[in-house]
């Protein structure tokens, strides 16, 4: 099992009410630099590439989960997620990967990647 390391630089924008009270959404900039982990010799077969696309998701996720400031319920900035796992399967480059992040999200990696 060969495990690997991507670095990535994302710069998420985070949308929330910064008071309860206040009617304007406040948006609060961030940049992100993370080490996205998988195993590059799962990425030889399609039922691995799933397994480290779900690893992806799962790690975006986790990156871009923030707390609100009054409510303190947990939440995740789904564009921030999306942007981290198109940015990885770019970088990544594995076919099987690839096909399977297109087939599930309708659209090529390099369209999302490239929105910010």
């Amino acid at each position: 099992m060969t495990s690997r390391i991507l670095s990535l630089a994302v710069s998420a924008t985070l949308a929330g009410a910064a008071f309860f009270a206040a009617p304007a959404t406040a948006e609060i900039q961030r940049e992100l630099q993370l080490d996205i982990q998988y195993d590059s010799a799962a990425l030889e077969t399609v039922s691995g590439a799933e397994i480290v696309l779900n690893s992806l998701q799962e790690q975006a996720k986790s990156a871009c989960r923030y707390t609100r400031p009054v409510a303190g319920a947990p939440r995740v900035d789904d564009t921030c997620a999306s942007e981290i796992v198109a940015k990885a399967v770019m970088q990544i480059d594995a076919p099987e990967l690839t096909q399977l992040y297109t087939l599930q999200t309708g659209q090529p990696a390099q369209v999302l990647a490239s929105l910010k």
